[in-house]
């Protein structure tokens, strides 16, 4: 507890040594009381079957999302190389190993890495609900699977009108 909180606690303020009067003088974060500890208690869960329909759908969403992220920062990337020179330099790079003419077509490179991105998308959202479906398949022979989780008891605190801030 900071200094300052604790002499405003006990009544007594810190830059001119006047004392505070009332409890109206401390502020609200002084005069809260103390919760008492939040009980804890394990709970055990069985996870029986996950919805295949549901992990398409996340699936789906999730992909997607990640697919437009890396085609924009790609984007961004090549747009800083060769603004930089650095393509021109890998250019020549490859040059150097003995082709005659080499060269990066940035259109045809998007082209290409946007249809194998959404190739990508697919296959992995595909093996996402396959994975869901092997999921259910072997808990369904085995039970499911046991998770045991800590709950935390919710305490509802009740605001008085003197300790309400306006």
């Amino acid at each position: 507890m900071p200094l300052r909180q604790q002499l405003l606690i006990l009544g007594v303020e810190q830059a001119d040594g006047a004392g505070l009067n009332t409890l109206k003088d401390v502020p609200i974060f002084a005069r809260q009381p103390q919760l008492p500890p939040r009980r804890v208690r394990r709970v055990s869960r069985v996870i029986r079957g996950i919805d295949p329909w549901t992990v398409f759908r996340v699936g789906i969403i999730f992909h997607a999302a990640l697919y437009l992220v890396v085609l924009v920062s790609g984007v961004l990337i090549w747009n800083v190389a060769n603004s930089t020179g650095t393509i021109d330099n890998l250019e020549r790079f490859m040059e150097s190993f003995g082709w005659d003419s080499f060269s990066f077509d940035g259109a045809q490179l998007f082209r290409s890495v946007g249809l194998l991105g959404i190739f990508l998308a697919i296959l992995a959202t595909g093996l996402w609900v396959l994975a869901a479906v092997v999921f259910n398949l072997v808990a369904d022979l085995v039970g499911g699977v046991r998770v045991t989780v800590l709950e935390e008891e919710v305490v509802a605190r009740s605001v008085e009108q003197g300790n309400a801030r306006q």
